[in-house]
Formats: C-alpha cells, structure tokens, sequence
C-alpha cells in the first residue's frame, strides 16, 4: 500500500500558529487550530498532531509555513529536533509569502484572514512539484546574523549623515561646497561643531591660533593648514549669518548628530570584528574573497552568508533543452541560480511569434546579497582591469542610465567569480597571473 505524507502548514505570527492538515488527496484532517507561538504553544500543537498523523497511519510529514521575518525560525529548528516526530520522517519546506498570496489567486476571493490562510499554505505546500526540504544553516546562520546587522548599520549611518547635511546647510550654507577639508566629518569638521559654537568668532581669531588649532585636532596630517583655515575663513564668510533664535538650538541638534554617528561607526567597527573572528575561526573559503582588491570583510563576509551552503543550489535537477532531458546541475546552473536567489535575472517575455525587446530586471529576490553584489561589483570595476572593461563596455552601450545599468550588468557577471572561489576554496588569481 502507498504510504502518504501528511501535509502540516503553518500561517505564523508573532503570537501565535495556525495549523492546517491536509492528507495527500486535499481531505482536511484538520481545518484549523490555533496555537502560541511559544514552546508551551509548540507541545500543544504537538499533541493535537501526533494522534492524526498515528490514526491515519502516515508514514512521512511535510511541514511548511511562509517565510515572514524571523517569527518561522524558532518553530522550524524545534520540528528538525523533535525526537516525537522523529519516527515520521519530518520534512519542514518554507514557503515564499509572494508564492502563497499568487496561489490564493487561483481560488474563488476569500478572507485574508489567519483562520483562511493557513489552508492555502498547506494546499501550497501539498500541491508544489519539485519542492526542496529546509535545512538548518547555524554556522552560516551566525555570521548572516552580523552581516545583517551590519548592513542596518550602514543604512542607518547613511540616514544619519544625509540628516546632518541638510541641518548644516542652516548652519553654514557653503560649507559643502566650499569644502575646506576633505571630508566635512572628518576630525576638523567634527570638532569645529562641539568646540565652537559661534563660527563667526573663527573670523576674528589669529591665523596662527586656527592654524594650530586644526593642525591639533587633525594629529598633523593636514597637507596645507594655512590653506585650509583660509578656506574655512572664506566659507563663513559667504555664508548666510545664523539667526540668534535658534542659533542654540540647531548647535545643539548638529552636535547631538555628529555624537550618533561616532557611535554607529563604533559599533560598526565591533560587528566587524565579530565577523572577522567568525570567518577566520569557522569560514576560511571567505578569506578568498577578501583577497580579491577592493573586497574587504564587510562584502566578503555579506556575500558569502547570504549565499550560504554552496552546495544546497546543486541539489534537484535541470532541464537541458538542448538534450531534451533533465540532468545534474554544473557550476554554471549554480551561478544562475545564486543570481535569480539574488533577483539579478531579466525575464523574458514571449507568446507566440512575439519576443519582447525589453527585459525588465526582476529584482525580487535576497535584497542583502543584491545590495552587497552591487556594491562590491563597484570595487571591482574600479580595481580589476577586467570589470573595468567590462564596465566600461556596457556603459557604451546605451545613452540611458548608463552608470546603473553598467554597473548591474558588472555584479551579474561578478556573480561567477564569487561562487567560482567558493566553490572550489581557491585565492583568487587575476587572468595575468593565470596565463603565466
């Protein structure tokens, strides 16, 4: 007799679970019932499931549930460890909330509600061809967790530098673009704002006395003094004078925001640290992407986590239309597949006779490893002769948003070298080196 897999899904929420069964044929075992999502919710659940899947003599279950934040994961790493249901060969399957809301779709309208949802993430799940078990990732898990952090981190810097530039204008109106020092927040820049209060003193002060005072907070490494304190001079000069109403104020919020951004950028230096120390201790294949120039721990470390278990893109089988059957997957099917995981692929779109011209890129996909992708392929095209070319190539080509669509195009074809290198836990070479 055909032994049946019993189909268990989840609608999961910070506070609670919603459990459907189907049996393989679609005939509800149980429609609904809600849980807490917590572990005295989890051993609950746990009784309501094991008498069905006893009494119908299952032999197998598969559990699945939306992919939603974090509120999945606990629930998911207590299924992999249960010794309850060990006996039932789990097989937990987390599902893509965009898959499960166009998969409703096909149904005649129906509440958006968590007594109806968790119905077609089950249906979803019992229904799914070629569908691929979840395994637990813990080591690659950890340093995704600093990576993650460390992505929020920059974000948030750069929110908070934008912020500060539009008070500043306030403050100094041409301090930008006159630009006295290199970098505005730079030492100088910083300690201008928590020193001194009234710029227009600066005017009044001896140019020797400036001079030394920005040699000092710059540790001597001003090229020019003399040129920047003229500089400095001529911008406050220009600048529209501050109105004494909230002159306090607004040096007070300039000053409070330069204090938020020294402590994002501690903290970012600590998270790098971690993942330093997380890579070099339990990651060694990453050390190889960092040894590419331009790609330090941060797009290394961020790369390598979101891609994970390498291994995992090989599993499954593809579609060879030239040879008209289904083969194993090659690296080459594993680049493309890292590269749609991280939504850099352009579907077609074709009926009949018709091909269309334009393929829009698809961009639904891990958005921390496109960010990194991108960012990292903007090193690369400024450091490797190769991507530089490449780069250059693709800008030539078009006359409309030529920088981004180059620069695109370059983390695509960036995507086979990182996958290249891990794959085979090899430094990189440059092409010079390889022909010697």
């Amino acid at each position: 007799m055909k032994s049946e897999r019993i189909q268990v899904g989840f609608d999961i929420s910070k506070n609670k679970l919603d459990m459907c069964v189907l049996d393989s044929e679609g005939r509800a075992l149980l429609r609904q019932r809600s849980f807490a999502n917590s572990l005295a919710g989890y051993q609950s659940m746990k009784q309501s499931l094991l008498p069905m899947l006893q009494s119908v003599a299952s032999q197998g279950v598969d559990i699945g549930g939306e992919s939603t934040g974090y509120y999945w994961l606990p629930l998911f790493l207590q299924l992999q460890q249960d010794p309850d249901l060990a006996a039932y060969d789990p097989k937990a399957y987390l599902l893509n909330a965009r898959q499960v809301h166009w998969f409703k779709k096909g149904y005649a309208e129906d509440d958006k509600a968590d007594d109806t949802d968790n119905f077609y993430v089950t249906e979803k799940l019992r229904t799914q061809k070629r569908k691929h078990a979840w395994q637990p990732d813990l080591d690659w898990m950890r340093l995704r967790f600093y990576s993650r952090y460390r992505f929020h981190l920059g974000q948030n810097l750069t929110r908070l530098k934008n912020y500060f530039w539009a008070h500043m204008f306030l403050w100094c109106n041409t301090y930008r673009r006159g630009n006295p020092f290199s970098d505005g927040l730079g030492a100088c820049g910083r300690a201008l704002l928590q020193e001194f209060p009234d710029w227009q003193a600066l005017q009044e002060m001896p140019a020797e006395t400036l001079i030394e005072q920005l040699l000092s907070w710059s540790d001597n490494k001003l090229p020019d003094p003399a040129d920047n304190a003229q500089q400095l001079r001529e911008v406050i000069q220009e600048s529209f004078p501050v109105q004494p109403e909230f002159s306090a104020a607004l040096h007070d919020l300039l000053t409070m925001t330069i204090a938020h951004i020294a402590f994002i950028e501690k903290q970012a230096a600590q998270v790098e640290h971690s993942m330093e120390q997380e890579v070099y201790t339990h990651h060694p294949e990453v050390v190889h992407l960092m040894n590419i120039r331009g790609i330090g721990i941060v797009f290394a470390a961020g790369i390598a986590a979101e891609i994970g278990d390498l291994y995992r893109f090989f599993d499954g089988q593809k579609w060879d239309k030239r040879k008209k059957r289904f083969r194993d997957k090659n690296l080459r099917d594993v680049e493309d597949a890292v590269a749609k995981y991280a939504g850099l692929w352009w579907p077609r779109k074709e009926s009949g006779d018709f091909q269309g011209q334009e393929r829009r890129m698809n961009k639904n996909g891990n958005h921390y490893l496109l960010y990194y992708l991108i960012e990292a392929a903007d090193k690369l095209r400024q450091y490797l002769p190769e991507y530089q070319a490449f780069y250059q190539s693709k800008y030539r080509e078009t006359k409309k948003h030529q920088h981004k669509r180059a620069l695109v195009l370059t983390a695509r074809k960036s995507v086979g070298l990182f996958v290249g290198l891990l794959h085979r836990n090899e430094p990189y070479r440059s092409p010079e080196v390889c022909k010697t």
